[in-house]
């Protein structure tokens, strides 16, 4: 696990980031890759890496950081309840899959 930690750390900075923004700043007004542009592509690499991992539950939390990390990029070109929809399924699933890594805490 110590492999992936600071893919860990930096994935979980990102995230405390996105709750902020989903937070304080109202809907139409969400942009993520457009206003944090070097956080989030620490964020979609590290998600990269973690996606690649050897560990099961690790590659599958991986996975839907990309997939959250897409849903995410997808506000910057605008604001629809569809993509808000997608986007709140995604960060359940990522919940979900952060829950069963070994060691990382929700």
């Amino acid at each position: 696990m110590n492999t992936h930690q600071s893919d860990l750390e930096t994935v979980n900075k990102t995230l405390a980031l996105i709750e902020q923004i989903l937070t304080y700043i109202s809907p139409q007004d969400w942009t993520f890759t457009a206003r944090f542009p070097g956080q989030f592509r620490d964020f979609r690499m590290a998600a990269g890496r973690l996606s690649r991992s050897n560990n099961r539950k690790v590659k599958a939390y991986g996975r839907a950081l990309v997939e959250y990390e897409r849903c995410l990029a997808d506000f910057d070109k605008g604001f629809t309840q569809a993509k808000a929809a997608k986007a709140a399924k995604m960060g359940e699933r990522v919940i979900k899959a952060m829950r069963e890594v070994p060691g990382h805490v929700v």
